[in-house]
C-alpha cells in the first residue's frame, strides 16, 4: 500500500495496475477462490518472499499425504496371532521412507517427505506427510513410493485390518508456466539493479500464491519482503527491507509503463 501511495503521491507514470490480497496463503488456499478473469492483469507479482533481493520463479511441486491404518486390539496376554498393532504398522511405515530425504538432511534443489504428525493407538492410526520436489517426475516416484510402502507393509493383513492411504497435490512448480514469459522476471531483475540491489534468484522451498496463480494462467514470480526466518521463532522483518520492497515495486510499475505495448 506504502508503494501505491507513492506512486499517487508523486504521480509516478504507470500503467493500469491491479491489487489483491488473499486470505489462507499458510494453509495453501490463497488462490482457490481467486478470480483471475475478473482481476485482469497480465502478469502480477506476489510480495512473500524473504530477504531483501530475492526473486524467485521456481518452486516445489507439493503433495499431501494422509495415511490411515486401521488394526486389532485384543488384551495383550491372548494376543499371539491375534492383535495387530496400528502404532507398530506406522512405525515399519516410516522406517521405510528414505531417512537422508527429510527437510533436515536436504537444500537447494532437493526434495524430501516430511512426517508432520501422527497420532492413534494399538487399533487405529493415522500419519500426515508432505512431498516435495522441484522435478515433476521426482515428484510423482514420490508419490509412487509413498503408495508402494503402503502396500507392502499392508501385505497379509486380515482383512479387518488394513492401511488407507489418500494423496492430494497441493500445487506445482511455477517454473513451468513463468518460463514463457520471461519478461515478468526480466522487469523484476532491472528493477531491483536499478535500485541497486543485487538481485537473488533462488528456487523456493516451499510454495506461494503466485505458483497456483501462474497455472491459472496469471503468472506471478515472487518479490522479497525484507523478512528473515520466516515460520520459527526468530522471525522477524527490517524496516529498512520494507523500503527497499517498496522502491522496487515502483520501480517495476515505471519499467512497465516505458514498455511498449504494456
Amino acid at each position: 500500500m506504502t508503494a501505491l501511495a507513492t506512486l499517487q503521491a508523486k504521480n509516478i507514470p504507470h500503467g493500469d495496475i491491479r491489487v489483491a490480497f488473499t486470505p489462507d496463503e499458510e494453509v495453501g488456499k490463497g488462490a482457490k477462490h481467486f478470480d483471475v478473469e475478473a482481476f485482469d492483469a497480465r502478469w502480477a507479482y506476489t510480495v512473500d518472499g524473504g530477504g531483501v533481493g530475492e526473486l524467485e520463479f521456481e518452486n516445489f511441486n507439493a503433495a499431501s499425504v494422509t495415511i490411515k491404518i486401521v488394526g486389532n486390539n485384543v488384551h495383550p496376554g491372548t494376543a499371539k496371532g491375534v492383535m495387530v498393532n496400528a502404532l507398530s504398522l506406522a512405525a515399519r511405515i516410516h522406517a521405510e521412507v528414505p531417512a537422508d530425504e527429510a527437510p533436515e538432511t536436504t537444500e537447494g534443489y532437493e526434495g524430501f517427505y516430511h512426517l508432520t504428525s501422527m497420532k492413534g493407538s494399538v487399533d487405529r492410526a493415522e500419519m500426515h506427510y508432505i512431498i516435495r520436489d522441484f522435478d515433476r517426475k521426482h515428484f510423482e516416484a514420490r508419490k509412487r513410493k509413498m503408495m508402494e510402502i503402503a502396500k507392502k507393509v499392508g501385505k497379509g493383513l486380515h482383512p479387518d485390518c488394513y492401511i488407507e492411504l489418500v494423496i492430494e497435490d497441493s500445487y506445482y512448480n511455477m517454473h513451468e508456466q513463468v518460463i514463457a514469459h520471461p519478461h515478468v522476471v526480466d522487469i523484476a531483475h532491472q528493477a531491483m539493479v536499478d535500485c541497486d540491489i543485487e538481485p537473488q534468484m533462488k528456487p523456493i522451498r516451499g510454495g506461494t500464491d503466485g505458483a497456483q496463480l501462474s497455472f491459472m494462467g496469471l503468472p506471478c514470480p515472487n518479490l522479497f519482503t525484507g523478512g528473515y526466518n520466516y515460520h520459527g521463532k526468530h522471525e522477524f522483518v527490517t524496516l529498512e527491507g520494507m523500503e527497499k520492497a517498496v522502491q522496487v515495486i515502483v520501480r517495476i510499475a515505471e519499467l512497465t509503463a516505458a514498455r511498449k505495448g504494456h
